[in-house]
């Protein structure tokens, strides 16, 4: 069984709208609605602190969040970094992320292209810095 996405002309119009050519941020977030069927539910043009509201302590949920002006370690580059985020609330079952976990890659392919993936355990560390340095190839890719 495959992920499902219940409404992909609206997700279609909220990437294009958001992860366009000239944005620094912005973000997207996936909702399930169903056992294998999630719902495109909500963006914004803001950064990290704005959708963290939208992230709910009992739900997994799928996102895709672009970080503006990150100077790259060697210092020569500015750049926008788009990052993958699966967030798993605290009160999510055990049950519930095992049944979940075979749709990442699907739910991976509804919100390309993304140059880094994380999992995000606490939304109040979900922060900026936290991005950057868990999205980094070496970092940890978990906040949490």
């Amino acid at each position: 069984m495959s992920l499902q996405l219940d409404n992909p002309a609206e997700l279609r119009q909220g990437l294009d709208s958001i992860f366009n050519a000239s944005s620094t941020s912005g973000w997207v977030l996936l909702n399930y609605v169903g056992p294998s069927t999630v719902h495109f539910a909500s963006a914004g043009d803001e950064g990290p602190d704005q959708m963290m509201q939208y992230l709910a302590d009992d739900a997994i949920q799928y996102g895709l969040i672009r970080i503006g002006r990150i100077q790259q370690k060697s210092g020569l580059k500015v750049v926008n970094r788009d990052v993958f985020v699966t967030f798993i609330g605290p009160e999510v079952s055990a049950a519930e992320k095992s049944d979940k976990s075979g749709f990442l890659s699907d739910a991976q392919s509804l919100l390309q292209p993304f140059q880094a993936s994380i999992t995000v355990l606490d939304k109040y560390k979900f922060s900026r810095d936290n991005i950057i340095d868990s999205s980094d190839p070496l970092g940890s890719h978990v906040i949490g």
